[in-house]
């Protein structure tokens, strides 16, 4: 357990590190990994010029599909250091007193943190972030802040334990308190866990989903209705994801993936009357929802990324007016869904992946709390994105400084 609060001391001199949401948008402009990466070399200043290099370099390498090498690299360097300093937005440059955000995170990759330097990054808000360990607990000094942040995923349940025995008496305000992650259990944000927290809703439709050995697959396999969707346990993105008709398809798939716990999941067609399926990714600030994007495609497993929307004016349109009509829209037909989505997962910040099912109901596919948000589509297609995304942001920052009691200028 970990009892001792760190001391919080203004002024410390933290690695500056330029963090995923600045990399990732010098990627969006078109710079190679490689160019990008001779900018990140020395010589350096000091040694924690060449700490925050190297921390970058993980990132990096995560953005650009090595994460083993990320991790590796991530390793040595929280051996170093733990506290890094990104790198101030224009927004925060500004202000003359921007507010103070305090991160908790864990090692691992993308997906293990809520990436929430893309939101800050366009708020007056200085972004510290912290390193918290399973065996070493927190460092003994910790920078001043006026508000604190879990950014740790349910997928280390181990780092969320030991921090909400320390943040249940932390000193600051804390958002999205690792207690409420756990839930009292470890499932409860899974896929598994979100289908029995929703069984029964009349507003929400979260499909039947359950996860097993593949040594009993097979006869399990038979509870279900088909058709199916089967993936290895841990998977996200559509990583190894299948839809199957029949026994003899799921037979194969285990033929071809090595994974021993699959999830199974029902198939629900969500599909409109012109044959494309839209999916939505919703952000829930303090409960109420905004829209992040939607995507259009033929294709039932849609990504943003895969689904045309760079290629089709008429999409980009229909996400145009979806945003521009969404609090009287799709938010007003489902505000009974997302009050119930709110009250049960009880956090302040997540998103969730959604669409309309056909009995009306809101079909929830997922609940994730390192899922990205971010403004770095190109302008010249999606110009539309631009003012809805800074609203979201703004919605974010409202939130801290409410949490903060401060007003930051």
């Amino acid at each position: 357990m970990l009892d001792k609060i760190p001391a919080l001391l203004p002024g410390l001199e933290l690695p500056v590190i330029r963090g995923a949401a600045m990399l990732a948008a010098a990627m969006a402009e078109g710079r190679s990994v490689a160019e990008i990466a001779a900018t990140l070399g020395g010589p350096f200043a000091d040694d924690a010029a060449m700490i925050a290099a190297s921390f970058d370099t993980a990132v990096l390498a995560f953005l650009s599909g090595r994460s083993e090498v990320g991790l590796a690299l991530q390793a040595d360097l929280v051996a170093q250091a733990r506290i890094f300093r990104v790198a101030p937005g224009a927004a925060a440059i500004r202000a003359t007193r921007p507010l103070r955000l305090l991160g908790f995170v864990a090692a691992g990759d993308l997906q293990t943190n809520m990436p929430i330097e893309f939101i800050t990054a366009h708020l007056p808000v200085l972004l510290d972030i912290v390193f918290v360990t399973a065996d070493g607990g927190l460092p003994l000094v910790l920078p001043e802040h006026d508000v604190a942040i879990c950014l740790v995923s349910d997928s280390r349940p181990d780092i969320l334990h030991r921090l909400a025995a320390t943040l249940a008496g932390w000193p600051r305000p804390v958002l999205n308190d690792p207690a409420r992650v756990l839930g009292g259990h470890l499932e409860k944000l899974s896929r598994d866990g979100i289908s029995q927290l929703f069984a029964g809703s009349h507003t929400v439709l979260a499909p039947p989903s359950r996860t097993y050995a593949r040594a009993v697959l097979c006869d399990a396999a038979l509870e279900h209705d088909w058709p199916i969707l089967a993936r290895p346990a841990e998977s996200h993105a559509g990583r190894l994801l299948s839809k199957l008709d029949t026994s003899a398809e799921l037979a194969a798939y285990l033929d071809s993936v090595a994974a021993e716990q699959i999830t199974l999941t029902r198939f629900v067609d969500y599909s409109d009357a012109d044959g494309q399926y839209r999916k939505r990714r919703i952000v829930l600030i303090e409960g109420e929802p905004h829209l992040a994007h939607m995507a259009i495609s033929a294709n039932w497993m849609i990504h943003y990324v895969n689904a045309g929307m760079v290629d089709s004016a008429a999409k980009r349109a229909e996400e145009a007016a979806a945003m521009d009509g969404f609090e009287d829209g799709f938010a007003r037909r489902h505000a009974a869904a997302f009050d119930e989505i709110a009250a049960a997962l009880g956090l302040d910040y997540v998103l969730i992946d959604c669409a309309e099912a056909p009995d009306g109901r809101l079909l929830l596919f997922e609940v994730e709390m390192a899922a990205i948000i971010h403004a770095l589509d190109p302008v010249a297609l999606f110009a539309y994105k631009q003012p809805h995304m800074q609203c979201v942001f703004e919605a974010f920052g409202r939130m801290l400084e409410q949490a903060a009691g401060v007003l930051v200028e």
